[in-house]
């Protein structure tokens, strides 16, 4: 029995469990959200680099959610102008309407496409905050893990190492080589003296899922949480100050919560935070405030996710979980927003898996996809409008990005082995 459960959560959905029968409510989002226009002007002279950098200011402008680049200049909100003067990338952008004119910072470019890429990425996020008041997410990062087989004597063996790519799905580079099966990684949201290049990451190199932490510059990590028994899902507060994670160590699938620094690591020990006779728990996610936790729980059958308090070390009380998905059965994956207002999940619909948001305003359960692919694991941007996830099919599995105005969903990986696990980088507060 603990073993299946376990494998379970390895999966992070807990959809072999027996739905309950709920009729399922389906919300369809708002009207698309109105875009604003935006024209990138012709370059003055053919050169196939930068003309390659200003396709990936266009396709980051038309992602961000706001804008959209047209060719009629003369609808068009904002005007923008990219030229080359040496070395250095002059970027500029106007708006009669508004009476803007601004000239951004000059930007380095060397002619490696990587760096490059990156460089038009930090130039768009810096034209979406103007043109929009937000900030863009084209220069953040995204952890994910890479399945692939590797045949043996005795048979195929399936490996899996933690990759990083660009948000757009360039530029991927493996970070761990643990010959391992390595899964669920999480950035630190707070930089400090000990979390600085670093992340966590479950490793099942020692037979048993333990978590890991490990180092953007190292290929291995080591064991990070000190609790006997099977560790799997971590999370991490948005402040920094707790991590919550699932553990067998008393018996059966328990909500643990530890207390964590940026400058020193762990504080004190893991306090249980929530259990249930003959239930497990799986998947917790911290509200950004760090004040209450959304988890999954079997408790009253199939799957659903619940809240709690967060508890404090030393003022332990019984929890009394709230459940706020009740309309979709076998939910699975919860991911709370940066901005606190939206968790998104995973749940069984008309028999495939759907990213859905549930959203705290409205109360409502609101199903983002569609199709018969099963879709899994979704991880919010910085900007709580984009969010990421992996499909899951019998021979692949890739990273598709969804705008939660637009509702449209755009694969960002392609290729050899199975994507899955995608989580967001934060920004750094």
């Amino acid at each position: 029995m603990k073993n299946r459960l376990f494998q379970l959560l390895l999966l992070t959905t807990l959809s072999l469990f027996a739905s309950d029968g709920a009729e399922s409510l389906l919300i369809s989002l708002p009207t698309r959200h109105h875009l604003t226009p935006v024209s990138v002007a012709p370059l003055p002279e053919v050169d196939s680099h930068l003309e390659t950098l200003r396709s990936v200011l266009i396709d980051d402008i038309n992602r961000n959610g706001s804008c959209t680049v047209r060719e009629d200049g003369e609808t068009s909100k904002f005007f923008i102008k990219v030229e080359l003067m040496g070395e250095e990338l002059l970027v500029s952008i106007t708006s009669k309407k508004l009476g803007l004119r601004q000239t951004l910072p000059l930007a380095t470019i060397t002619g490696h496409a990587s760096s490059d890429r990156r460089v038009i990425h930090r130039v768009s996020d810096h034209l979406t905050e103007i043109m929009t008041g937000k900030r863009g997410i084209a220069s953040t990062n995204i952890l994910y893990a890479l399945q692939l087989p590797e045949r043996s004597e005795e048979g195929t063996i399936w490996k899996s190492e933690i990759w990083e790519i660009d948000y757009d799905g360039h530029n991927a580079h493996q970070i761990t080589h643990e010959e391992s099966y390595c899964i669920t990684p999480l950035f630190f949201p707070v930089e400090g003296e000990f979390t600085k290049n670093k992340f966590l990451y479950v490793n099942y190199k020692l037979g048993q899922p333990k978590i890991y932490i490990g180092s953007r510059k190292e290929s291995k990590g080591v064991p990070f949480v000190k609790l006997r028994g099977n560790q799997l899902l971590p999370a991490l507060s948005m402040r920094g100050d707790m991590i919550a994670f699932i553990s067998d160590a008393s018996g059966r699938a328990d909500l643990f919560v530890q207390a964590f620094s940026r400058h020193h690591g762990l504080l004190g020990v893991p306090i249980q935070a929530f259990s249930f006779p003959r239930s497990v728990q799986a998947s917790p996610t911290f509200r950004p405030d760090g004040k209450k936790i959304a988890f999954v729980s079997d408790k009253e059958g199939t799957p659903r996710i619940f809240l709690i308090d967060t508890p404090s070390p030393g003022k332990r009380r019984r929890a009394r979980p709230l459940c706020i998905t009740k309309k979709y059965s076998q939910n699975t994956s919860p991911n709370w927003s940066p901005d606190g207002t939206k968790l998104a999940y995973s749940a069984m619909i008309d028999g495939s898996r759907q990213i859905l948001v549930y959203d705290f305003l409205s109360r409502e359960e609101i199903q983002l996809t569609n199709g018969r692919v099963h879709k899994e694991n979704p991880s919010w941007a910085p900007d709580s409008l984009h969010i990421i996830y992996n499909t899951v099919d019998l021979s692949s599995s890739e990273l598709y990005l969804i705008d939660i105005k637009q509702k449209v969903s755009l694969q960002i990986t392609s290729g050899a082995g199975k994507k899955h696990y995608p989580a967001w980088e934060p920004r750094q507060i």
